[in-house]
């Protein structure tokens, strides 16, 4: 059983594709199972459209191109 604060924030995660409105470019956000959604902005990998997606949960990480 994780026990360090990095442990369970690593197990209290998980990714999800988004899609660029405007361009199209699909990406991955890290999204938080624990906290609050909040309408945070980023700009799309792509093109730099500011999007603001909806989400289910806080983001944590992102985006990422999926060809990493």
């Amino acid at each position: 059983m994780p026990g360090t604060d990095s442990e369970l924030r690593r197990i209290s995660q998980y990714s999800l594709e988004i899609e660029c409105p405007q361009c199209g470019e699909k990406m991955i956000l890290h999204i938080g199972l624990m906290g609050e959604p909040k309408s945070s902005s980023l700009a799309c990998i792509g093109c730099r459209n500011e999007i603001v997606p909806v989400v289910p949960g806080p983001i944590v990480g992102g985006p990422f191109s999926l060809d990493n």
